[in-house]
């Protein structure tokens, strides 16, 4: 009996402490998105994308900051029109994870699925991008998605094999 308290089951609608560091990940990566939304929203109008590169212009970053002016001067070439598809396409991201973090946090078996799902399909994107732009930050990314990846295979695999 003593053996059996140390052992803790985590069944359907219940989840794994591990589970649930996914899920807040995940919601914490949605949040992230909705606030690019929100940016890139605001900035499809073209008085707010003047204001922000005026606003830019001021900032005493030219000098020791190459690759962040080079970002801000990249981003500042976007038109209203790529604004408003960076808005839609992190909203929709922002939904997957969403759904996902949810679903983990709840301990629901579609949940691992749709994540695995999800995850993987994103893989080939992460690995292309490394192999285009590395950067640390995105290996480092990409790893963290193996893993959780892995774990919810493992998972999944030893739920089967309880049944």
């Amino acid at each position: 009996m003593a053996a059996r308290a140390k052992h803790k089951s985590y069944g359907v609608g219940s989840s794994s402490p591990a589970l649930r560091a996914i899920a807040a990940f995940k919601l914490v990566k949605a949040l992230s998105l909705l606030v690019v939304a929100a940016v890139a929203f605001d900035m499809v109008r073209s008085d707010r994308l003047d204001a922000f590169a005026d606003w830019i212009a001021h900032l005493p970053i030219q000098h020791g900051h190459r690759m962040l002016t080079k970002l801000l001067d990249e981003m500042l070439q976007l038109s209203p029109r790529k604004f408003a598809a960076i808005g839609v396409a992190a909203c929709v991201y922002a939904g997957l994870f969403l759904v996902e973090g949810w679903g983990l946090w709840r301990g629901k078996r579609w949940a691992e699925y749709l994540t695995i799902i999800a995850t993987t399909s994103l893989i080939p994107f992460e690995v292309w991008e490394i192999a285009h732009r590395f950067t640390w930050v995105k290996v480092a990314a990409l790893v963290v998605n193996v893993i959780i990846v892995a774990y919810l295979i493992l998972l999944l695999r030893s739920a089967r094999g309880h049944r």
